[in-house]
């Protein structure tokens, strides 16, 4: 019980900084006041598809590995940590390609 709760804060934390940083990222790509352009590039680097799509995956594998260790707890709080990360790499996709 010890081990999902301090994944629960963990997953709290990251999931926190992960919103704050797509709100700060899509607010700096908003259209500028005196142009119709964006202010960033459509060149996502490689490095940042694996970030946005890496991190859900290794949730997912940490929920299985919890599951299989018999684990119910902390692989509840690692399977609604998957389904954030899940649902936030969605809009990090839907702003980088916008």
């Amino acid at each position: 019980m010890g081990v999902a709760v301090l994944l629960l804060v963990a997953d709290a934390v990251i999931v926190v900084v992960a919103g704050l940083l797509l709100v700060a990222v899509g607010l700096g790509t908003a259209p500028s006041p005196d142009s119709s352009r964006r202010v960033h590039s459509r060149d996502t680097p490689v490095l940042a598809w694996v970030v946005i799509w890496g991190v859900p995956v290794v949730a997912a594998v940490g929920a299985f590995v919890y599951a299989r260790l018999r684990m119910p707890v902390t692989a509840v709080v690692q399977g609604l940590f998957t389904v954030v990360c899940g649902l936030l790499a969605v809009a990090w996709t839907r702003m980088l390609l916008s």
